[in-house]
């Protein structure tokens, strides 16, 4: 595999909606993954290309693009939430979908309209890393995709961190 960008990110603009909430450590990796996408080169939406500096040559097809996220931590945040007001017996249904692990490889699927496979391993990310590159050359070998976007999502020092990198 070889990796055409990075991205990371500390802070994250969260756009939740009383129709829409994503947990926080969802916002983060789509702002790192954002990141990684636009200086990966030309991601192609509707027909026109979005780059991050000069015009690129490759082009990258949101349909081949897939999203691999490995956090032990995910959607703790919201689902803590979530258990805190059921004790106090309010349980708003709306926040189900965005305390869902599986929300932090969704929501950059949604945001950037990504259309490859996507997976969340609810696992440490140096545990979780190696089993995502074998996942990942998989879909590139087998053609599922011709990019994969590879993230992690941890606390360092006591900041939440997302980081990741687009390979093909």
């Amino acid at each position: 595999m070889i990796a055409l960008a990075y991205g990371e990110a500390d802070t994250a603009d969260a756009r939740n909606a009383p129709s829409f909430y994503v947990d926080p450590a969802g916002w983060l990796v789509n702002t790192a993954v954002s990141g990684a996408l636009q200086t990966s080169g030309a991601l192609q939406t509707s027909g026109a290309l979005r780059t991050s500096g000069a015009l690129r040559t490759t082009a990258i097809e949101p349909d081949e693009v897939a999203v691999i996220v490995v956090s032990d931590i995910c959607s703790a945040t919201t689902m803590a939430s979530i258990a805190a007001s059921a004790e106090r017996g309010v349980v708003s249904p709306l926040r189900f979908a965005g305390a869902n692990p599986g929300v932090l490889a969704g929501l950059p699927c949604i945001r950037g309209k990504l259309r490859g496979p996507s997976l969340t391993l609810t696992m440490p990310p140096d545990e979780g890393l190696p089993v995502a590159a074998v996942v990942a050359a998989g879909w590139l070998r087998d053609g599922h995709a011709r990019h994969v976007v590879l993230a992690t999502y941890a606390i360092e020092a006591g900041r939440p961190v997302a980081r990741c990198a687009v390979v093909r």
